[in-house]
């Protein structure tokens, strides 16, 4: 991509389609880019756009894959209600997909999760996995209270209102951040997800995934993620005692969708990682 991306609906124009079955439907995937093959997982009630500030830069670098995962997005919900069965799903896709020998994933919060999950079955072609925003590793802090419903809305100002509400809530630390893009994107996201993340009690959580299935992993966080804040310290140790190499990092003035309120940071910080790891490996 040569030209600088201003809208969802441009970036959306330029992505490779691919719509794969599943047993309940299909998943619909968009590839940008040349080069290493890089997966890119959004996160709960979210979709491929949680990755729009991203996927421009990135793409100057790596061959991107973004699905709408199962019951988000573009994609039909599983029969199954689980993060174990969105990432056999997904990894089933690969074989389907023009795709690199060995890839790296990058997951955003709900993403990570299920990035985790496919290790069960990619885990020796995966070079590297990412995490953003993550949770799965440790303590939380609930956000239920916080949020507030856009279903029971009377008119369609009174469900933006809502949309913004949780994006200061639980998303964004600045409101400065909370442009007309993150309300747009937080709507469609919210409004297009039909999987009920309550009925996903998956036994394994991410940090169970990557005892089980070690490789290597970096880890990014928004300083001020109103999910994981105070609890870092024990993130960065659970990191560690699964990958000794592992690095964690910290983006100030930027919460929970950290790749969105700080993108060439975190653009920067992904770029790093992943061709660390290649410098490694030919060193």
């Amino acid at each position: 991509m040569q030209r600088t991306i201003t809208t969802i609906e441009d970036l959306d124009s330029l992505a490779r389609v691919y719509r794969l079955d599943h047993p309940s439907g299909t998943t619909l995937w968009r590839i940008w880019g040349e080069g290493p093959s890089l997966f890119l997982l959004h996160g709960g009630w979210g979709s491929w756009r949680h990755w729009f500030r991203n996927i421009e830069p990135l793409s100057q670098h790596f061959q991107l894959l973004v699905p709408d995962m199962p019951g988000f997005g573009d994609s039909d919900p599983l029969e199954a209600t689980s993060v174990a069965a969105i990432a056999e799903s997904l990894s089933e896709h690969i074989d389907g997909l023009p795709v690199s020998p060995r890839f790296s994933i990058a997951g955003f919060s709900f993403g990570a999760w299920v990035a985790g999950h496919m290790l069960a079955h990619r885990r020796n072609q995966v070079d590297r996995m990412i995490m953003v925003g993550a949770g799965g590793l440790g303590r939380v802090n609930s956000r239920r209270n916080a949020m507030r419903s856009w279903r029971f809305a009377q008119n369609g100002e009174e469900r933006m209102a809502a949309h913004r509400h949780n994006l200061q809530a639980m998303m964004l630390a600045r409101p400065d951040a909370i442009d007309e893009t993150a309300i747009l994107i937080q709507a469609q996201n919210a409004e297009a997800t039909r999987f009920r993340h309550g009925l996903a009690n998956d036994p394994m959580l991410l940090k169970d995934c990557l005892e089980r299935w070690p490789v290597s992993v970096s880890a990014i966080w928004g300083q001020e993620d109103a999910v994981v804040k105070g609890y870092f310290e024990e993130r960065r140790e659970a990191l560690l005692a699964i990958d000794p190499k592992s690095r964690f990092h910290l983006v100030p003035n930027a919460g929970h969708w950290v790749q969105y309120e700080a993108p060439d940071t975190v653009n920067a910080l992904l770029i790093e990682e992943l061709l660390r790891k290649r410098d490694e490996e030919s060193a």
